[in-house]
């Protein structure tokens, strides 16, 4: 009866005590697993230089062929104020070449010298994703000097004119809305890519010295609407820098 009456008191502690062995029992850790997400860095400036463009330039006199497509190489820059998906821009560009073309009409005078043609444009550029691969649109806001200095000649053996000595300049404003996409390379490094279409309304001034006896000179001013395409309007290798995050 005293073991009976022994064990019914013990059996409470022993209970407990085999309950608090298996709780003691501990599992192996479970560490969850974190998946790193490359994430792009944003760069408060970048800086680029304009490798290539292939672009329609303003027509130059009566030039026949006016959709005058020009390749460009390494002639101009870029500079960017990067505000999240919104980014500040100025471009410019610098073209200096020897052409030659034909004048009023393929057989009427043909025109050779020096073109150069300078631009300067204000605008920006807003990321339509977010990512190492970035299309994006925007809009600039430009100013446009062409000039020519050159010399016209007949174009075959019929006497279309005598021959004369002539100086353009072309000034005007240009507003240009754009396409593109750039490709985050590496850290600090982007190639970008655009096309874009300029509206371009300009004053122009003529001066041809005939090369006859009385050395005639004629000057003439005009003002005009060109509508220009930019195929390829921009191809740029920028550096990113002042890194936010």
């Amino acid at each position: 009866m005293k073991k009976l009456l022994l064990s019914f008191l013990l059996f409470p502690f022993l209970s407990q005590a085999q309950i608090v062995t298996i709780d003691s029992v501990k599992a192996p850790a479970r560490k969850p697993v974190i998946q790193k997400m490359r994430s792009q860095k944003l760069y408060s400036y970048s800086l680029g230089v304009k490798l290539f463009s292939y672009e329609e330039l303003p027509q130059i006199l009566n030039q026949v062929n006016n959709t005058n497509f020009q390749r460009e190489y390494v002639s101009g820059f870029i500079f960017k104020f990067n505000d999240n998906q919104i980014s500040y821009r100025v471009t410019g560009n610098f073209f200096s070449d020897d052409v030659a073309f034909k004048n009023d009409c393929e057989e009427c005078e043909e025109a050779k010298g020096k073109l150069r043609d300078n631009a300067l444009r204000l605008g920006f550029e807003k990321n339509i994703i977010y990512g190492n691969v970035q299309p994006y649109f925007g809009f600039d806001l430009g100013y446009r000097r062409n000039s020519f200095k050159g010399s016209s000649s007949n174009a075959t053996s019929l006497n279309y004119t005598t021959p004369y000595d002539v100086k353009t300049q072309k000034n005007g404003f240009s507003i240009s809305p754009l396409v593109g996409i750039k490709f985050n390379v590496i850290d600090h490094i982007t190639i970008a890519a655009e096309s874009s279409l300029d509206l371009l309304y300009s004053y122009e001034k003529q001066e041809r010295a005939f090369r006859d006896g009385n050395f005639t000179r004629t000057v003439n001013n005009y003002s005009k609407w060109e509508f220009l395409l930019r195929p390829v309007g921009l191809l740029t290798l920028q550096y990113n820098f002042a890194e936010k995050y």
